[in-house]
């Protein structure tokens, strides 16, 4: 008997020209191919530091919309990682990289689709909708992440943010996302199932412009 796609990789499949077009991003084959600029690596740290702050607010509603409090601890774990280890991250290494936010956009059009997107998704869908607003993100990162953290990074910088993404702390998050999502799909009505979907694909192509905004002179 063949064995049942999950949940998850439904959304993988039905949505792979997205799922490879972040995978194949400017951004990310410029790091594999030792070609990122520092002025657009640098642009990149400014706007995804502002999303580590977005993404605060995302795992909080998470938290409130969350079923049970084995849920909630793991959630308040996220939490915990993004305030006191990812904040700290970006912190210390724009201070090491003497990025002054004076020289350099705090939004763009893109920019701003994406996190408010991200955070309105939140603040009004449902505990499914968030799992699926971080799956879409976390699983891709630590995709193109753990791909590319085989190639040798000559920026230090830059070998410690693709690093964090493809080490088993962050690994075990996505991973967490991923069955946690596949448990809620479980029991779904078809029409959920197709909204979320379209939900993930909405999500990729943030990324996909997201990403692109740092190259914007």
């Amino acid at each position: 008997m063949p064995q049942r796609t999950s949940f998850t990789e439904r959304l993988l499949a039905e949505n792979q020209e997205l799922w490879q077009g972040m995978q194949q991003h400017r951004f990310v084959t410029d790091i594999e191919q030792g070609a990122l600029t520092a002025r657009v690596f640098n642009q990149y740290l400014v706007f995804e530091g502002d999303f580590v702050a977005t993404a605060i607010k995302i795992f909080s509603y998470a938290v409130i919309k969350a079923p049970e409090i084995c849920q909630q601890r793991w959630l308040i774990g996220v939490l915990d990682a993004l305030a006191n280890e990812q904040m700290a991250y970006f912190e210390c290494v724009m201070t090491k990289r003497n990025i002054s936010l004076d020289g350099y956009r705090r939004s763009s059009p893109e920019v701003y689709r994406f996190s408010q997107g991200m955070l309105r998704a939140a603040e009004t869908g449902s505990y499914a909708e968030i799992l699926t607003l971080m799956f879409a993100a976390e699983w891709m990162y630590y995709h193109w992440c753990a791909r590319v953290s085989q190639n040798e990074i000559e920026s230090p910088d830059v070998k410690d943010w693709v690093a964090m993404h493809a080490e088993e702390t962050f690994i075990s998050q996505a991973n967490w996302l991923k069955i946690e999502l596949d448990c809620c799909a479980e029991n779904m009505p078809e029409r959920e199932k197709i909204q979320l979907s379209e939900l993930y694909a909405q999500v990729l192509q943030w990324e996909i412009d997201f990403h692109s905004a740092a190259y914007e002179v």
